[in-house]
């Protein structure tokens, strides 16, 4: 009798034991920033909040969902413009988990599907873009790009992900080098023809007002001697600068030089070689 009592005593023990260590093994913690999927023999149950959780082994299944931001690269891809330019572009997608139970039920794996679902999205925005657009137009190719995932993902009630797309953003958008080296030899152009417009534009304006000087000074004789002098100073500023200065009234009409004397001496010079002759 004893030993049946003893027996009994030892197996309720063991069992004991078991099932501690059962119910120990059962602990799960749920972080703050988690929540937990719960499921009893494969059907969803509930959504777990943070804290210490005790589940049962072999009947219950806990999945535990990451809610912070997260994001996604998408990788350089090739796409087709409007006007048949041939680009590689790549950017980031952001997205935060809103609906445990969604998101574990409803898609299997988010982060490649996203990433499926938002490349295809981009090649059908920019293959409606000209290249022109797409290169100074990034930030309306995010927003178009955001508002097209937030449809594909949350139009469906039954369906829907658990996710929401926090924001879009284009980070590169790389031309082929043909292309580039055609661009930089336009841009080149065009600033040779904005210089030469400037420049004759600066010389017809300079024209204007050398005729308007030319009319101001012919009027005025004082005024054209004092130019005269002003450009004197700024010849003999100048170092090694060798200036001759001939008086006006030496030089004719006809660019002939004559000395200036008086009327008399030149009679009297006249007669002199008139005489020796």
């Amino acid at each position: 009798m004893n030993d049946v009592i003893l027996a009994v005593s030892l197996t309720g023990g063991i069992l004991l034991i078991c099932l501690i260590f059962y119910l120990l093994a059962g602990l799960r913690i749920v972080k703050e920033y988690e929540r937990g999927v719960l499921f009893f023999l494969g059907k969803y149950v509930r959504v777990e909040k943070p804290g210490l959780k005790l589940i049962l082994l072999g009947l219950h299944e806990l999945r535990t969902i990451d809610m912070r931001q997260r994001t996604i690269d998408l990788k350089p891809q090739e796409v087709i413009t409007k006007d048949q330019v041939n680009l590689r572009i790549d950017g980031v997608v952001f997205y935060k988990a809103v609906n445990a139970a969604n998101y574990v039920i409803n898609v299997e794996d988010i982060r490649s599907q996203l990433d499926a679902k938002a490349s295809a999205e981009l090649k059908e925005i920019i293959g409606n873009m000209t290249m022109t657009d797409t290169l100074t137009k990034r930030d309306q190719i995010a927003a178009t790009l955001k508002i097209a995932l937030a449809e594909a993902i949350e139009s469906k009630k039954e369906m829907n992900w658990g996710i929401t797309v926090i924001g879009t953003q284009i980070n590169n958008v790389d031309l082929p080098d043909q292309l580039v080296r055609a661009m930089a030899k336009q841009a080149e152009a065009e600033r040779e023809k904005e210089a030469r417009a400037t420049k004759a534009e600066g010389e017809a304006i300079a024209a204007k007002k050398f005729v308007e000087a030319s009319k101001l000074l012919s009027e005025n004789p004082e005024a054209m001697k004092l130019r005269e002098l002003q450009t004197y100073q700024e010849i003999g500023a100048e170092q090694n600068s060798l200036m001759i200065v001939i008086p006006q009234g030496m030089a004719k009409d006809s660019a002939n030089m004559v000395i200036p004397m008086g009327a008399q001496e030149l009679n009297k010079i006249t007669k002199t070689r008139v005489k020796k002759k």
